[in-house]
C-alpha cells in the first residue's frame, strides 16, 4: 500500500532564518506537473497545506478545484512562524509547533483548521506537522479538533539536535494511538533500509547514526560494504532506482506500507534545494514516474489515501 502526502507550503531559503514575511506560494502553480503523473497511475495525493497556501486565492483555487473533482485530498500542515496568532518569538525552537505552550499550539492549529474548512468547503482530517514538529500536547489537540490521521512521525529519526522531537523506537508501519477514548491513526514517513542487515535496520541505524541523525563513520562503512543503508522514500535527492531497491528489500522482510513524501516547492526551480535547474526538474519528475510504474505495475501495489487507510485498518 502506498500513500502520497505532500508538504504543501511557501517556497523560502532553507538556509536563512525563519521569516514571517516569507509567504510566496508561486510553487502551487507548478503542482500540475506531478498531478499528471498521479492521474496516470490512479493515485490520489494528499496536499497538507499551511497558512500561506490557504491564504492565497490563486493557490487555494488550484487545489480546491482538484479536491472538488476527487483528484486530491487536502490536509493540514502547520508552520507556526507563518500561522496566526503571532505571540511567540520566531526562532528555531519555536519552529517546532510541539515546543509551544498548549494554548498557543492549539490556537494556531484551530485557526488554520477553520480557515481551511472555510476556503475548501470541508474540514481537514489529516495532519502533518511542519518540520515533523509534534510535541507532548499535539495528539490531544488533534483529537479535540477532529483529526483522524497524523503523518508527522519520521521512523527511526531524532531531531533533538535541533530542538525537535525524537521518533526513535516508534513503529515504521501504521499504528493506532488513543487519546481520551478516541483512536487516531499514525502513518509514519517512510525511511527504509537496504543491505544484508536491512531486517534489523530500525534497531541498528539509530545506534550508528549518532545524535544528529546523520551517518557516522561506522554507518558509512556499513553502506559501502553493502550491509546497511537507509533510504528515504522521496524524490528529493533520492533516485528512483534507490527507492525501488529499498522497497523491494522492505517488502522482503514483511513491510507492506509505504509513505511517499516531498515538498511542493520542489516542483518549482529554486523553490527548494533539490531542484535548481530544468534538468533537475526533469529528473525529479522522471524519478516519480519510474517509481510509481514500479510500485503499481511491477510490484502490484495499491495506492491509498490516508482516509482509505483509516477506514480499511479500522
Amino acid at each position: 500500500m502506498l500513500t502520497v502526502i505532500i508538504d504543501t507550503e511557501e517556497e523560502f531559503d532553507w538556509a536563512a532564518p525563519f521569516n514571517r514575511d516569507s509567504r510566496s506560494v508561486e510553487n502551487i502553480s507548478y503542482q500540475y506537473l506531478a498531478q499528471e503523473i498521479f492521474k496516470k497511475y490512479g493515485i490520489t495525493p494528499t496536499y497538507c497545506i499551511d497558512h500561506s497556501v490557504v491564504d492565497d486565492d490563486r493557490a487555494i483555487g488550484i487545489l480546491k478545484e482538484w479536491a472538488d473533482q476527487g483528484d486530491c485530498l487536502i490536509g493540514t500542515h502547520l508552520h507556526p512562524w507563518v500561522s496566526p496568532p503571532y505571540r511567540e518569538e520566531v526562532n528555531r525552537v519555536n519552529s517546532y509547533a510541539g515546543n509551544l505552550p498548549y494554548d498557543l499550539e492549539r490556537e494556531k492549529l484551530s485557526v488554520l483548521t477553520d480557515y481551511i474548512a472555510e476556503r475548501v468547503g470541508r474540514r481537514p482530517e489529516i495532519f502533518k506537522a511542519g518540520r515533523y514538529g509534534v510535541g507532548p500536547n499535539t495528539a490531544q489537540i488533534l483529537k479535540e479538533l477532529g483529526y483522524k490521521v497524523d503523518t508527522s512521525v519520521v521512523a527511526d529519526t531524532s531531531f533533538t539536535h535541533d530542538f525537535g522531537p525524537s521518533f526513535i523506537g516508534l513503529p515504521t508501519q501504521p499504528y493506532w494511538f488513543e487519546v481520551d477514548g478516541a483512536k487516531l491513526l499514525e502513518l509514519p514517513v517512510s525511511r527504509g533500509y537496504d543491505g544484508l542487515l536491512a531486517k534489523w535496520g530500525s534497531f541498528l541505524y539509530p545506534k550508528l547514526a549518532g545524535a544528529s541523525g546523520f551517518r557516522s563513520l561506522m554507518a558509512g562503512v556499513l553502506v559501502k560494504s553493502g550491509l546497511l543503508e537507509r533510504i528515504p522514500l522521496t524524490p528529493e535527492g533520492i533516485r528512483a532506482g534507490d527507492q525501488i531497491r529499498m522497497v523491494r528489500r522492505m517488502c522482503g522482510v514483511g513491510r507492506n506500507y509505504f509513505n511517499y513524501a516531498y515538498h511542493s516547492s520542489s516542483l518549482m526551480i529554486n523553490g527548494a534545494p533539490y531542484v535548481t535547474s530544468e534538468q533537475d526538474l526533469a529528473l525529479f519528475l522522471a524519478d516519480m514516474d519510474e517509481f510509481f510504474d514500479f510500485f503499481i505495475n511491477q510490484l502490484g501495489g495499491m495506492p491509498k489515501t490516508p482516509l482509505e487507510m483509516y477506514e480499511s485498518l479500522s
